[in-house]
């Protein structure tokens, strides 16, 4: 048998650990895994001496602007920025305008999608109109999104959802559709109460105040624990995002070990952006809006990824332009938060591996293996194995990265990460069997991704041994 393509002489990086073996591709799938002194006959070789090859990352929180803010960031902008980063699948949100909350408005954003992405891609849908769920999940919705922060956009004050009985109901729903329920934990109530005390006590209303009210962890775990008893009580496959509080972490630990279908995830600026970034940069330094300088805080996001307590790593990649930060510099309860980070995210989380503060082997898991089972999608992605999509990324664990804000592939044209001194990066990104991003350039064309959602809409069933949040679906 004549195979397509051998990937020859590549470490292949698994959550169990390296496997110094080739991968074989025929068409769009790994065809299999050969030993390196094997002969095999394959119409094309890419060498992958010196280079990890791993499973295509698979991204559950991207914001690419579309429909309403496309002056931020775009469909084909977005994944350009995604195949150059080793993304091969991302998950876009529903906080757009309109936000994502009919099945009209959804199947638009995949037909716009659809022309224009250059990887794999799938579409959270708002959970706020509970009557649209079931009509949203038979039209393919990857999951739904619920968020309890509110202010101003992108925390979209129509879109916020805090009362327990409304969550109740909401949850049952979602949990008939058997689609993840994902949630932006926090209490709005909370914070709007403790930032007046703030004020009373005479503190300025700056970046400085803000983030001493928004990091306070009764502001995220008050939220976490109702949530997980809401999760007990309906079944929801609960996905929890931006869970860097070390209360919501200890509570998440817990239902884990008492069985509940509960995922986390936690975005990279909760772990490497500080207050020497603000100091620095301004607002661009710090587009999450926070600044954490508690070493204990650190240490328990750092534990908490390597024990499992943490899933997933997601880029939350939510560019601004630097005018539109220039308003949450000024008052960051209403202004926008965040920044791109789908480019550099690997390059970012492979420096942290050399440093010893993250195992290569939760790496993989972390941006491959779960998201795909949290889809629904594993193995058929986030695994290279014998019928996955030929989905790769090959890295060069040694190669020096400097980013900078000139060539950036996001619509915004900056970094967080400009002038950070990075080791690792990747190299050549592969789509379906075929080559879609080498040594920083894009190769392929918009409307190359195809949506997810024929497989991600199938009921996730219960395997014994496995997690209720990370069961397996058929591929």
């Amino acid at each position: 048998m004549e195979y397509d393509l051998r990937i020859a002489g590549g470490v292949i990086q698994t959550p169990s650990g390296p496997l110094e073996a080739d991968v074989l591709v025929s068409g769009e799938q790994v065809a299999g895994l050969v030993g390196r002194d094997v002969e095999v006959a394959a119409r094309e070789t890419i060498s992958a001496a010196g280079r990890w090859v791993l499973p295509g990352l698979i991204d559950l929180h991207v914001h690419a602007r579309v429909p309403g803010y496309e002056y931020k960031e775009d469909f084909r902008t977005a994944s350009r920025a995604a195949a150059i980063g080793g993304v091969t699948t991302w998950i876009d949100m529903p906080n757009v305008e309109p936000p994502t909350t009919t099945v009209e408005l959804l199947e638009a954003k995949r037909e716009l999608a659809s022309r224009e992405s250059h990887v794999d891609f799938g579409h959270f849908a708002s959970s706020r109109a509970i009557e649209e769920i079931p009509g949203l999940a038979a039209a393919g919705a990857a999951g739904f999104k619920t968020f309890q922060v509110g202010g101003g956009y992108p925390h979209d004050p129509r879109l916020v959802m805090s009362d327990p009985a409304e969550l109740y109901a909401t949850f049952e729903a979602i949990a008939a559709t058997g689609l993840p329920c994902v949630v932006h934990p926090f209490s709005q109530s909370l914070m709007e109460h403790l930032s007046e005390r703030e004020f009373a006590a005479g503190e300025p209303r700056d970046i400085r105040t803000f983030s001493k009210v928004y990091t306070r962890d009764i502001v995220w775990s008050s939220s976490v624990a109702v949530l997980l008893e809401l999760q007990r009580e309906t079944g929801a496959r609960l996905h929890l995002l931006h869970t860097h509080a070390p209360a919501s972490l200890r509570l998440i630990r817990r239902a884990k070990a008492d069985g509940l279908g509960v995922t986390a995830a936690i975005a990279p600026n909760y772990f490497h952006l500080r207050g020497k970034d603000l100091a620095e940069h301004g607002a661009r330094g710090l587009p999450g809006g926070f600044i954490v300088e508690d070493e204990e805080r650190m240490a328990t996001i750092w534990q908490a990824l390597d024990d499992g307590t943490l899933d997933v790593i997601d880029s939350d990649h939510a560019p601004h332009t630097l005018d539109d930060l220039k308003r949450m510099e000024a008052d960051p309860w209403t202004g926008p938060w965040g920044g791109p980070h789908l480019e550099h995210l690997l390059s970012l989380l492979l420096t942290d591996v050399a440093a010893g503060r993250l195992r290569l082997t939760r790496l993989v898991s972390l941006l491959a293996e779960s998201p795909a089972r949290i889809l629904g999608l594993y193995p058929r992605k986030g695994a290279l194995l014998p019928g996955s999509d030929a989905d790769l990324v090959l890295v060069d664990p040694d190669r020096a990265l400097v980013p900078q804000d000139e060539g950036m592939e996001s619509k915004s044209a900056w970094t967080p990460y400009a002038g950070w001194q990075l080791r690792g990066a990747p190299t050549l990104t592969m789509l379906r069997g075929r080559v879609i991003a080498r040594d920083g350039e894009v190769l392929n064309e918009p409307g190359s991704g195809r949506p997810i959602s024929g497989v991600a809409q199938r009921l996730v069933t219960a395997v014994p041994g496995v997690a209720p949040g990370l069961a397996l679906a058929p591929a």
